[in-house]
C-alpha cells in the first residue's frame, strides 16, 4: 500500500523536470548571448574596414593627422566592445604594368604600419588591378573573447573569436592618393 502511493504521487515531478531542463535553458541562453555577440562584431568589422577605405578614397591628397584621425574615428564603430584588441591597416598600393602590387604609403592602428615597397596587406586579384592605378587596401582585426566563450570551448572548440577582414578600393577623384 505505502508503495503503490509512493508511486502515484507526482507532487515532486515538477521540480525534477526542473533540474533536468534548467542547464540546458542556461546553456541555450549562453550561447544566443554569445552568438549574439559574435555577429555584431563581425557587422561592426565589416563597418570598419568599409568606412576607412571609402573615406580614404575620397580625395586625393591627405596629411598624416587627417589619416591618423580618420583611422581612429574609424576604430570607434566597434564600441561598446573594447578597441584595444582592434589593429586598422590602410595601405595605398601602387599596381606596376604587370599587375604586381607595392605599398606607396601606409598608416595603421594598435599595430606598425607596413614599410613603403612592402608586399600588399591584401591579395588582389589580376581582374580588379589596373596598371597605373592605386587601390586602397584596408585590413582590420579583431579579437573577441565573450563572458560564455570559455564556458562553451567544449561544444565551439575556441575561447575567443578571431575577425580578419579586408576591403580593396579604387581612388575616386583620380587614379592616386597621395600621402603629405
Amino acid at each position: 500500500r505505502a508503495f503503490r502511493k509512493l508511486r502515484s504521487d507526482r507532487s515532486g515531478v515538477s521540480a525534477i523536470e526542473f533540474v533536468l531542463i534548467f542547464p540546458i535553458l542556461v546553456a541555450l541562453l549562453a550561447g544566443t548571448v554569445d552568438f549574439g555577440q559574435a555577429l555584431m562584431v563581425s557587422r561592426k568589422m565589416n563597418q570598419i574596414a568599409g568606412t576607412l577605405g571609402d573615406m580614404v578614397s575620397q580625395q586625393s591628397g591627405w596629411t598624416s593627422s587627417e589619416i591618423n584621425a580618420i583611422i581612429a574615428g574609424s576604430a570607434t564603430i566597434i564600441q561598446p566592445f573594447s578597441q584595444t584588441n582592434l589593429t586598422n591597416q590602410v595601405a595605398v598600393v601602387d599596381v606596376a604594368a604587370d599587375l604586381t602590387t607595392k605599398v606607396n604609403w601606409a598608416k595603421a592602428y594598435n599595430t606598425t604600419a607596413l614599410a613603403k615597397n612592402a608586399a600588399s596587406p591584401v591579395a588582389i586579384s589580376t581582374d580588379i588591378a589596373e596598371a597605373g592605378v592605386q587601390l586602397i587596401t584596408v585590413k582590420a582585426t579583431y579579437d573577441l573573447t565573450t563572458p560564455f566563450s570559455t564556458l562553451l570551448k567544449p561544444v565551439t572548440g575556441v575561447t575567443s573569436y578571431h575577425y580578419n577582414k579586408t576591403f580593396i578600393m579604387r581612388p575616386r577623384v583620380k587614379d592616386t592618393v597621395t600621402l603629405d
